[in-house]
């Protein structure tokens, strides 16, 4: 048997364990995991007083976001990860401390960008960690619900059912056929996430009293649990499929404000359906993120 054949046929039986293998120098590699990191479905986090730079609790607010990564990378690479990339994608994208980012990942920083939360997924990734999600706006008792901008949507539909975050990223991530494999989050993240995406790995982070209230364990157990299902996760990682919205797509944006949906819907393209709702109709879940890319960049210059 040639060296091509045998490295082919091991490279078969090794993709099905879930590992990868370059064909021409027969190295083994492990799976690219892409992390999106939100704020307000840290452990621990409440209130506006963690979540930006005038809050008086904002640096030990990071310092908590920080170490729900670095357990999530941990467990990516204790199960054999190649390569991490790790996205900030909470308010102005400069929340995780840099330097205290275990040196093992990749961090994507600051906007605009034309994907926002999930700016460089791609095909080549195998699986994607969601961590400090938090619900939908509008959820009932849920500890800093908002859906991607909550000082202006109300409601983002896509082909008539209402998304959160993580399913609206999601979507994203399955438009390049790649599946969530871990969701960190209250306990409304993570029961939306295993109705939505199956077995996926699961965290609690905290359990949501109000929209400024929520009970949580130390962060040391919740970074324990984070560590111990990423790498349950990467292991599982042949066993996730991609969360795939079939075009075409039709997105229903509702504004809290009407002034937004009447200068949204002086766009050509763009259709009033209420006083604060448009329209927005496409062939790709992509051209969705970057429209509302646009109206997030253009609004926060």
């Amino acid at each position: 048997m040639s060296r091509k054949i045998f490295c082919f046929i091991m490279g078969l039986a090794l993709v099905c364990l879930g590992t990868l293998v370059d064909l021409e120098s027969g190295e083994v590699k492990g799976p690219k995991i892409y992390i999106s990191v939100d704020m307000e479905g840290i452990g621990a986090i409440v209130s506006s007083a963690q979540l930006g730079p005038k809050g008086f609790e904002y640096e030990r607010g990071r310092k908590l976001m920080t170490a729900e990564v670095n357990a999530a990378i941990d467990g990516c690479l204790a199960a054999g990860a190649e390569e991490i990339v790790v996205s900030d994608s909470h308010g102005n994208a400069q929340n995780l401390i840099p330097d205290e980012i275990y040196e093992k990942a990749l961090l994507i920083r600051s906007f605009p960008r034309s994907l926002l939360q999930m700016e460089g997924i791609d095909d080549t990734f195998d699986g994607v960690i969601f961590i400090g999600y938090h619900p939908k706006e509008g959820t009932p008792n849920a500890n800093l619900a908002h859906t991607i901008w909550g000082g202006k949507i109300h409601e983002i539909k896509i082909n008539g059912m209402p998304v959160s975050e993580s399913v609206f990223n999601a979507a994203v991530a399955g438009h390049f056929g790649v599946p969530v494999i871990l969701v960190a989050g209250d306990q409304n993240v993570a029961k939306e996430a295993l109705k939505t995406f199956g077995t996926v790995e699961t965290v609690v982070t905290k359990e949501s009293l109000g929209v400024y209230s929520a009970k949580s364990r130390h962060p040391n157990l919740i970074c324990q649990e984070i560590k111990e299902k990423s790498k349950k996760a990467v292991e599982r990682i042949k066993e996730f499929m991609p969360y795939i919205v079939k075009p075409p797509i039709r997105m229903e944006l509702t504004f809290k404000h009407v002034y937004d949906a009447e200068a949204f819907s002086y766009l050509p393209w763009v259709k009033r359906l209420s006083g604060k709702t448009i329209l927005v109709e496409t062939e790709s879940i992509i051209d969705i993120n970057r429209f509302l890319t646009a109206l997030f960049s253009i609004n926060n210059r």
